[in-house]
């Protein structure tokens, strides 16, 4: 599928901030403990990126500083939708092919104008300048055609020096210095060569729908992406030999360019449509070794009289963000740092915002047919969207060896390297990244709002020409810094009102560079209505700053980034705000009682003649603190609502209790949960909850058997007797003859166990002649056993009356 550099609406820029809002407010809620202070601590790039950028970007390093210079050259010109190419002429005039009036621009001196227009429905999708100041002009179309013009003629005709029904796409184009000239094409994947007198021929005939990137080292070799497989191609250009250098996870291979050291980069920008993603850079944590993480601010020692003055840094290192002297530490509360990640991203923003902000990725390539817009064969049309695992740039040295050194949640469509960076122009959202391999450091230069940049071009002072799409536009990336810029954090949560105490802040400050912080809080979520407060005063920075917002539920801080030098920029790399919440009572959601369950050892079924321990039980209960205070319970018990509670336990640290009831007379009881704060607040600050328990019996008694008359006749002995349980019921009866282990089950008379009390008759037949032994068992409720066991009578006549019971 071919998806690159073709624009299609998304949604606008509010929508995807009201996403990010959303986000960092479930992410960057704390909870902290009553007695001390609670923290948002922000250090790594994935804490800073749900606030709001202006002029100002986070590195994946997590470090705050100011974006590159952003110059707007031209905002939007309503006959151009997409900027495709850009080439430099000798006298330094930048020209750009663009889409789909056929239209070139010229730059020059900070002013952009039309340079030619081609026609109503010609896509110019590549550019070279000419020795001579011509311009070469690849095409896309029902057929792919190679122009020559002269922009100082503008009305004079163009001439056609290669045309072939197998081509509709010139991707691009590059001109060797015996003037060779080589045109990746698409849709059949073909490298063509064309000599000066305007011969051509295809150099290499591939099984890919599309040749793209295409790039020449000056000598030899040419290099070129493909499409839908993803490889990356190197040709000789003489001998026509060719070699796959790597056979990329990603479908599209897009962009590609060399460093001074014969490193080839390679950016991806495969899209599938209806995608959800993460913007997210995840997993990456720390810094690279020798790397500086700036000179740490020492702590001001706890109320001494006269504490040592703040050295000064050492000679050749960045001066860091002062400590005020006048402002103590809060030596009250803890530093304990919450440290929570949010998924979405705000930056700088290039232009205004009348333009929808294209999602991640972008639709096919534009066809021309019947004088109409149409996608090339093959492609799907509408919105595509980059895959969730995002594309990457994947380096290539020397020896073949390939390494990741960049990958996020964005289409990768162009690549510049500058001095062994390389500046990644990208169709999510219009994102500049810079990626230094060496330092393994990532940062956004920029961001083009509703804008695709699809094409860089550098000049010899660093400066940078940026073509971008989707609202086609040119504008310029400076070489040093912005003169100032902000940043907003996310709401932070916290909660329920609290009070704020300070912000601790650490950084560098260059030279010629400053910085300041300001605050507001609001009691409802959204900051943008009413209902919040206006910002505090601009504190200039200092590592412990006195937050002046009101006590409020949510809070937002900001920090003002200014510098006099280009190449200077105050640096932050952590945040750290405390606040504290009023100490509220303790939750108790529910209390049970249980009886315990049997050891893992033990046997499901009891053996014969056994009864399992039924004296213990198990109280579970849920409790919790919206301070997160920890807890102590203590569980005390009473016999009716009029009695008064007696302590069971105190000081009880886990949330069960085993409960012995041998201990306790039967009865029915009701246990009470006391869920307290206070060892984790001053003396009379701690708050308490209670719950009680559902109604609970104990009862480790066992039925009584009495009442006992047995009547022997024959070989028929009759016995009757009752079973009485004083705390629940009779829950079954049944004896044994002669103590042997198999019993045998008996009814009362009413045949149902159901009552405190069960009247009992029953016959054992077939006995033979001789004593025997006869053994009674009743069961309660509750398992509790009671056994009697008596001497059957010896056979009397009839008329008689046999004994009673042992």
């Amino acid at each position: 599928m071919m998806n690159r550099k073709l624009i299609s609406p998304g949604p606008t820029g509010t929508q995807w901030a009201a996403v990010s809002i959303l986000l960092g407010i479930m992410a960057w809620t704390a909870i902290g403990h009553g007695a001390t202070a609670s923290h948002w601590s922000h250090t790594t790039d994935a804490d800073f990126k749900a606030g709001a950028f202006d002029n100002v970007v986070a590195t994946n390093l997590g470090d705050l500083k100011l974006s590159r210079r952003i110059k707007v050259l031209l905002e939007q010109d309503p006959q151009v939708s997409s900027v495709y190419s850009m080439a430099r002429t000798g006298d330094g005039t930048v020209y750009a092919a663009t889409g789909p009036r056929g239209i070139v621009l010229r730059i020059q001196d900070g002013l952009v104008e039309r340079a030619l227009t081609l026609g109503q429905t010609t896509n110019l999708l590549s550019i070279l300048a000419m020795d001579d100041g011509t311009l070469l002009l690849g095409t896309g179309g029902d057929r792919g055609r190679v122009l020559k013009v002269d922009p100082k003629q503008p009305k004079a005709k163009p001439v056609e020096i290669f045309s072939s029904p197998d081509v509709q796409y010139i991707w691009d184009m590059r001109r060797a210095p015996d003037g060779m000239l080589y045109l990746a094409t698409g849709p059949h994947g073909k490298l063509y060569e064309v000599n000066p007198e305007g011969k051509s021929r295809v150099l290499l005939d591939s099984d890919e729908h599309n040749l793209l990137g295409l790039i020449f080292d000056g000598g030899d070799m040419l290099y070129f992406g493909t499409d839908p497989n993803g490889l990356v191609y190197r040709v000789n250009r003489h001998s026509g030999e060719s070699f796959i250098l790597y056979d990329a996870p990603e479908s599209e291979v897009s962009a590609l360019a060399l460093d001074g050291r014969g490193n080839l980069y390679a950016g991806t920008s495969e899209a599938i449509e209806g995608a959800n993603f993460d913007t997210a850079t995840g997993g990456v944590s720390g810094r690279p070794e020798g790397k500086t993480t700036g000179m740490s601010i020492p702590a001001e020692p706890p109320k001494n009289p006269a504490p040592p003055p703040i050295p000064s840094p050492n000679p050749g290192e960045p001066k860091p963000i002062p400590k005020s002297p006048a402002q103590g530490l809060l030596l009250d509360r803890g530093w304990d740092s919450l440290r929570v990640q949010s998924a979405m991203m705000g930056l700088v923003e290039v232009g205004d915002d009348s333009g929808s902000l294209t999602p991640p990725g972008t639709a096919p390539k534009p066809a021309l047919a019947g004088g109409a817009l149409s996608p090339p064969p093959g492609s799907r049309a509408g919105a595509a969207q980059v895959k969730p695992e995002g594309n990457a740039i994947y380096r290539i040295d020397p020896e073949g060896f390939v390494s990741e050194v960049f990958r996020q949640p964005v289409m990768i469509l162009s690549i510049l390297e500058q001095e062994g960076r390389l500046l990644v122009g990208t169709g999510s959202d219009g994102l500049i990244y810079q990626v230094d391999p060496g330092a393994e450091e990532t940062i956004v230069l920029a961001k083009a709002q509703g804008r695709q940049v699809t094409a860089m071009l550098g000049a010899p002072d660093r400066r940078v020409v940026l073509g971008l799409a989707n609202a086609g536009s040119i504008a310029e990336l400076g070489a040093g810094f912005a003169p100032t810029g902000t940043y907003v954090s996310p709401v932070l949560d916290a909660v329920q009102i609290s009070r704020f105490g300070k912000a601790r802040l650490h950084g560098r400050l260059p030279d010629g560079a400053s910085l300041s912080f300001a605050t507001r809080s609001g009691n409802v979520q959204d900051p943008s209505g009413q209902g919040w407060s206006a910002w505090t005063h601009d504190q200039p920075a200092n590592e412990f700053l006195a937050i002046d917002a009101k006590p409020a539920r949510f809070l937002q801080y900001r920090l003002t980034f200014t510098t006099t030098k280009t190449d200077q920029s105050p640096i932050v790399d952590e945040v750290d705000v405390a606040y504290q919440s009023p100490n509220l009572p303790p939750v108790v959601k529910s209390l049970k009682v249980a009886a315990a369950a049997p050891p893992a050892a033990a046997e499901a079924t009891p053996a014969p003649g056994t009864v399992a321990d039924h004296s213990h039980m198990t109280v579970t209960w849920e409790a919790s603190d919206p301070n997160a205070d920890p807890l102590r319970y203590s569980l005390s018990l009473r016999d009716s609502e009029r009695s008064p509670w007696v302590l069971l336990k105190e000081g009880i640290k886990e949330t069960t209790f085993d409960w012995d009831t041998r201990q306790t007379a039967d009865g029915r009881y009701q246990l009470r949960l006391l869920a307290s704060d206070a060892l984790a607040n001053p003396p009379g600050a701690g708050r308490d909850n209670s719950r009680v328990s559902d109604p609970v019996v104990v009862d480790n008694t066992p039925p009584a058997i009495g009442d006992l008359e047995l009547t022997r006749r024959g070989d028929v002995l009759t016995a009757t007797f009752r079973a009485v349980d004083q705390t629940g019921t009779v829950a079954a009866l049944d004896y044994s003859m002669d103590s042997t282990e198999v019993w045998q089950a008996a009814l009362p008379l009413d045949s149902i166990c159901d009552s405190p009390e069960e009247p009992v008759r029953l016959e054992v037949s077939k006995l033979t002649p001789g004593p025997h032994r006869l053994t009674l068992r009743a069961t309660d409720s509750r398992g509790n056993q009671g056994y009697v066991n008596v001497l059957a009578p010896a056979e009397v006549p009839a008329g008689e009356k046999a004994p009673g019971g042992d």
